[in-house]
């Protein structure tokens, strides 16, 4: 089909097509900066998680060559966790890119329309995505959700404040089967603790544990793992650093002696000066430590950002902090799926119904999306000019009714 009446080219759009798979890796190899192609390896992984059908390509027939790929864009099917622990589905944007060669000409605005048409038609709750830049989305109505502290950790003083049992070490490194049979149902068990996580589908855990070396970062080891009970690590050994630092890929607890467990192990390695992670805002190592300044904050990075494509259904999917009656009114320049409701939370249930009365609330769909997981107070979308209410006690009631006591945290890059 006709990419839209708005452009004068003759691009085309269309879905993805077995034949077209040579040129999207190469595509994508191109925007997103790849010094190296996609190993055949690799290229059955991606194409184990996405179905044709979920890829929207647009080409130019009047190209120089052929009839060239000049956009790409796909989703995959994921699932979510809210608050109060519900798993909801999710359509995750990603792979998202525009020719340097066609800017301009409307071709990002016309695959993204076309996703959320099939979303809609779906009857789809959330999208969400991962940025590679901040400026992108929000015209689109997504709002960043999720963040996390990138820091880095002076092994030389980062002692853990309480001792271990001398005879018992609940923390094991283990490798192979048993970290393919072990880790995936940990993951399970930490995604429904935690508003945001994404769970994994097998299809996910194949390429983790493959642990593939044209994945690694140069002059870093393979994936070495820590297991607990309730938990596990993976970290690298970064040898292009002298001396050498560990690099955290991961630390999933679903308990706080977990947690303990595993970063003693962390913080205890040999040899090395220095450990990196990313971790939730939230994250309590730093009190953990006898020195808390031995964990230094070198980054918050948005990790993963919402879009709610339904209003009433998202609302009432979650659970809630405190009541509330209020009249909410929801703005949503691009998709007009905004509206104004009468929402009313009663033990942690939210009722939602469309309304004729004055709003007391008023907010951009945007803002909603980074609100609905509880990671930015409304308080602070006020503050910004970006989020109104009636009063000042409507505002402290959304902000009660809104916490979650977790900070929100995908845990899973795509």
């Amino acid at each position: 089909m006709r990419i839209s009446e708005a452009t004068s080219s003759a691009l085309t759009l269309a879905r993805a097509t077995d034949d077209d798979w040579d040129e999207i890796f190469a595509t994508d190899a191109r925007a997103f900066l790849m010094t190296d192609p996609l190993s055949a390896a690799e290229q059955a992984d991606l194409r184990g998680k996405v179905d044709n059908s979920d890829v929207v390509l647009v080409r130019d027939p009047q190209g120089l060559v052929g009839s060239p790929l000049v956009g790409v864009s796909m989703f995959y099917r994921m699932t979510m966790t809210v608050p109060g622990g519900a798993q909801e589905p999710a359509a995750g944007l990603s792979w998202v890119s525009v020719a340097a060669t066609h800017r301009r000409r409307g071709i990002l605005r016309t695959m993204i329309t076309e996703l959320f048409d099939q979303w809609e038609s779906e009857e789809q709750v959330f999208a969400i995505l991962t940025a590679s830049e901040a400026t992108i989305y929000e015209r689109f109505g997504f709002g960043p959700a999720c963040h996390a502290h990138d820091v880095s950790i002076d092994l030389g003083s980062a002692k853990m404040r309480h001792r271990a049992d001398k005879h018992v070490s609940p923390v094991n490194f283990a490798s192979g089967d048993e970290v393919a049979r072990r880790i995936p149902e940990i993951h399970a068990r930490w995604a429904a603790t935690r508003p945001g996580a994404l769970s994994r589908p097998t299809s996910w855990w194949e390429p983790i544990l493959a642990d593939r070396r044209s994945q690694r970062p140069a002059q870093t080891s393979g994936l070495h793992y820590l297991l607990h009970a309730d938990g596990y690590a993976s970290y690298r050994i970064n040898t292009s650093v002298d001396p050498s630092r560990g690099d955290v890929a991961e630390v999933v607890a679903v308990t706080e002696a977990a947690h303990t467990d595993l970063w003693r192990v962390l913080v205890g390695l040999d040899l090395m000066s220095s450990v990196t992670a990313s971790i939730p805002v939230d994250d309590p190592l730093p009190l953990k430590l006898t020195d808390h300044r031995a964990v230094s904050v070198t980054g918050v990075r948005d990790k993963m950002w919402l879009r709610i494509l339904d209003v009433p259904r998202a609302l009432t999917s979650r659970a809630y902090s405190a009541d509330l009656d209020v009249v909410l009114e929801i703005t949503d320049e691009f998709r007009g799926r905004g509206g104004v409701f009468d929402l009313s939370v009663r033990e942690g249930a939210a009722t939602v119904t469309p309304s004729t009365s004055v709003p007391t609330i008023r907010m951009d769909i945007s803002v909603l999306g980074s609100l609905f997981l509880g990671g930015t107070p409304a308080r602070t979308f006020a503050a910004a000019e970006r989020l109104w209410t009636a009063d000042e006690q409507t505002l402290r009631a959304l902000d009660r009714t809104f916490a979650t006591e977790r900070a929100p945290y995908s845990g899973t890059f795509f």
